[in-house]
């Protein structure tokens, strides 16, 4: 994976499409996991109302499954070793944080609405606004759990070199003022297992699916910097009454809990007391590296 001459395209046009990232094996298995939670094209085409159908009847804009996932492949898909050495390298810091992991379905008949509009993410994933001198850069990803084609869905991206005019209050951009933006050529494609990176500043929109037999399901994961305080969608201390929560901590070391807030070993926080308390609260949770680097200390 030649991650600087994707690194270089998302620096220039804000977006990129990495080809068949996630290895087979966990594809395989975070496919198997999104079958019990979202209902099949055939389901979908057949007419048939039911639970697992009713809610995407109308919109793909339903409630979406959110990380922590019941599922340690999802799980293990939103922290994975491949999308971590992605955020590293873009984002040029080891020291990061997980800051949105949720997963989206796509049928045919229902709506995107407003998402086909040309829009930026930054209103609803910082507090401020992207910083021109790159200083603090955030990272959105979608990861496709499905093949994603022009014909099924594929996000329409506009590049940076073509929009660094317009103003940052302008985050919705009607077809009326710039239509032309709308007939840009990036289409953000790839078979199932590729990620699609941009940034929070980048231009694109949604397309609404009208064949029947296509399902485009994807997760979309977002991080930042550590010191990007500002950068926000989900807040995990509000899942921590969640099995799924539980789950997801104790099933994990320090490198990804780190990317949920958990102090890495060795830093101030940690005393014999506060390690004790948190293996309270995580039973299951392996505190030996905690422990390790107290000893060394």
């Amino acid at each position: 994976m030649d991650l600087e001459a994707y690194r270089a395209a998302w620096d220039e046009d804000g977006w990129c499409v990495i080809p068949a990232a996630v290895p087979d094996a966990d594809l395989e298995a975070a496919q198997k996991a999104v079958d019990h939670l979202f209902p099949t094209a055939a389901e979908m085409d057949s007419g048939v109302e039911n639970e697992r159908t009713a809610p995407w009847r109308a919109s793909w804009d339903a409630k979406w499954p959110e990380f922590p996932y019941g599922s340690r492949s999802l799980n293990r898909v939103t922290v994975h070793p491949v999308v971590l050495e992605i955020a590293q390298a873009f984002l040029r810091t080891p020291d990061l944080r997980l800051y949105m992991s949720l997963i989206t379905a796509k049928y045919a008949g229902q709506s995107s609405g407003y998402n086909q509009l040309l829009h930026a993410d930054f209103p609803n994933h910082t507090l401020l606004v992207p910083q021109i001198d790159d200083r603090y850069p955030q990272l959105e990803l979608f990861i496709y759990l499905t093949d994603v084609s022009e014909a099924n869905g594929a996000t329409r991206m506009v590049s940076r070199r073509r929009t660094a005019g317009i103003p940052v209050e302008c985050h919705t951009l009607s077809f009326a003022e710039h239509g032309e933006l709308y007939e840009d050529p990036g289409i953000a494609a790839g078979p199932a297992g590729s990620i699609v990176a941009y940034r929070p500043d980048v231009y694109h929109r949604s397309v609404d699916q009208v064949a029947p037999g296509s399902r485009r399901i994807m997760m979309h994961v977002s991080l930042r910097p550590a010191a990007a305080e500002w950068g926000q969608y989900q807040a995990w201390g509000f899942k921590g009454f969640s099995p799924e929560w539980h789950n997801f901590v104790q099933s994990s070391g320090p490198t990804e809990l780190s990317l949920v807030g958990f102090p890495l070993p060795g830093r101030p926080y940690w005393n014999e007391g506060s390690i004790s308390r948190v293996n309270a609260r995580y039973p299951g949770l392996d505190m030996s590296p905690w422990r390790a680097a107290l000893a060394d200390s």
